[in-house]
This record gives structure tokens, sequence and C-alpha cells, in this order.
């Protein structure tokens, strides 16, 4: 476990637990997006739902922009027993269960419902579990949060030639670095998602990588001239809380809560599903050339060999997670 819980269960020999006062639990939503992203607008709706369903016995504030730090900061301050929920990144998580970095392995979903065929198998709910005993990280469900494409200041892309030497911001995990390094070919440039629009407008970065919705959100396409349709990750996000925070309501509470959130992940889900046609059309609109003839099955060819970067990882769990996600 990489930070003690010494918090949650100091919070709990006093009978209180943080955002906990005469009876009402306040827990802050913080995420990364603008005000304006489908992620607002999904924790909105759990505010809303909660606050009914259990007659303000659980309030919901929101904190878009990072306003209370990037995504490690925040999956953090949850492992040590934050009042918080979270979108995250899956590979803030895997920082404590390395195994789950898996869900984001690039080029490994055919659909969506391959995708959700796997966050309900066993192997996941092995791996949540693993979350909540080492991390007091309770995953409540997942999104989807974007095909990710690359997005380039200059160059146009068409194949992994193309692609060789560039620097590529990438979310700081070893999956992306290793995807960048691997598949693309490039140098890796991990950084803070708030620093991507100034690191694109001086040259610090040749390219990035992420959904359009994003890319429109974050207004990257004022300094990135090519969004190059890679699809080289379904980006699929956990809504993350406390397990200690979780675990300190009652059961009656616990169920309302796990329903409100499934049913604001799926309303993101279908949110980012019909974004991304949108998002590409407001690209181009913008002023972006759309590449969409890339080879795509060159840079997959390439993606088996990220596996081998991670001896962290359970014996035979890529082979495990590909055959499940492959079974009719």
């Amino acid at each position: 476990m990489r930070k003690s819980a010494v918090l949650p269960l100091a919070a709990t020999l006093l009978g209180v637990l943080p955002g906990t006062a005469f009876g009402q639990t306040t827990i802050r939503y913080a995420h990364m997006n603008s005000p304006t992203h489908f992620v607002n607008a999904g924790g909105e709706q759990l505010a809303a739902a909660l606050a009914q369903r259990t007659n303000g016995a659980i309030k919901v504030e929101l904190f878009p922009s990072a306003q209370l730090g990037e995504n490690s900061q925040i999956t953090e301050q949850i492992s040590l027993g934050g009042d918080l929920i979270s979108q995250v990144g899956i590979g803030t998580v895997a920082d404590y269960v390395p195994d789950l970095s898996i869900i984001v392995y690039p080029f490994i979903y055919p659909s969506f419902e391959a995708a959700q065929r796997f966050l309900k198998s066993d192997l996941i709910k092995e791996l949540e579990a693993r979350a909540e005993a080492a991390a007091n990280v309770k995953i409540l469900c997942y999104i989807h949060y974007g095909v990710r494409d690359l997005y380039t200041r200059e160059k146009e892309v068409h194949g992994p030639a193309d692609t060789e030497g560039m620097s590529i911001r990438v979310q700081p995990v070893p999956i992306y670095t290793e995807m960048v390094e691997k598949v693309f070919g490039g140098a890796p440039t991990p950084m803070p998602w708030p620093d991507v629009y100034s690191a694109l407008a001086q040259g610090v970065i040749d390219a990035a990588e992420a959904p359009p919705v994003s890319i429109l959100d974050q207004k990257h396409q004022e300094h990135a001239k090519f969004l190059i349709q890679t699809n080289h990750i379904m980006d699929i996000s956990p809504i993350v809380t406390s397990a200690s925070l979780f675990n300190s309501l009652s059961e009656e509470n616990q169920q309302i809560f796990q329903e409100e959130a499934d049913r604001a992940c799926d309303s993101m889900s279908q949110a980012s599903i019909a974004s991304y046609e949108k998002g590409i059309e407001d690209l181009r609109s913008a002023g972006m050339t759309i590449v969409g003839d890339v080879d795509r099955d060159a840079f997959a060819e390439r993606a088996g060999a990220i596996a081998a970067a991670f001896p962290e990882w359970s014996e035979g769990l890529y082979e495990r997670a590909r055959a499940i996600i492959t079974a009719q």
C-alpha cells in the first residue's frame, strides 16, 4: 500500500468521518474537465439524485477544472480517506494495483460491448477488491470516456514512420508511456492535463492524444493542426471514492449511492459515445485537418509488445484479458 490509511482509521475511532456532520455526509465531486463537460453533467445528475433519494443525507458538491488537484493528487486524497468522488484515469488507480492498467491496453477492444463484458468479469472484480484492500479506493463504476486519437501541431500522420521521434504528451502513467515508445516510436512526455495547452502553443511537444471532446474542451485545436484517427485506446475511466467513506454510510444509502453512480456512469458513457463524431466535425469546423486514412493495423501490430514492459503484472494477465474480451 503506497499510503497508510491512518486518517480513515482515526476518523472511525472518533466516530466521525471526513465530510460527515450532524447526520449529513458532504462529498466533493472533483475532476479535471470543464463545467460544460459530460463528466460534470454526470456529477450534477448524481448530486441531484442522491439529495432527493437520501432526503439530503448525502450532499454532493462539484469542483470541476482541477480545482482540487489533478488525477494523482485526488486519487491519493481518496486513498487517505478524503470525502471525494472523482473521475480519474485508470492509471492513477493502477499506481496501487498495477494489473488495473490492462483496462486501457491499446487496441484491445473491438467494441464498447466487449469492454463492458470485460468490466463485469470476475477478473475485474478481483482487481477492484485489491484496490479497496490495498489503497482504500472503491471503484463505483466505469465510463466510456472517449476514443483517443493522436493530434499534432504541424505534422500529418498516416503510419508509424510518421510518428518516429515525435515528442508526445501522455498521462504520467506507464501504459501510456509504453504505448508512445512501442507503438508510435515517439518520445513520451508526461505532464499534467492543464499544462498541455501552453505546451502545444510553445512547441514544447509535437503532439498529444485524447478524445475529440477533450481536445475541444481544452481548446487544443487552437495550436494543433491535425487530428489523426488512430483510435488507439478506448478510454475506460473509473468513477472512484474512498472505500472507508462509502462503508461509513448506512446499508440503504450505500445501495442508493451505488445505483445512482451506475446511472450517472451510463449517462456519461452515452454522452461520450455520441460526442465522438460530433467532436470530429466540430474540430474540422474549427480548422483542424482530420486524417482518416491511417494505417491502424500497422500501429496495432506493435501493441502486443507493450505487455512485456510490465513484469509487475500477474502472470498471464494479458492473455486472460484477451480471452474474456474475444469470447462470444
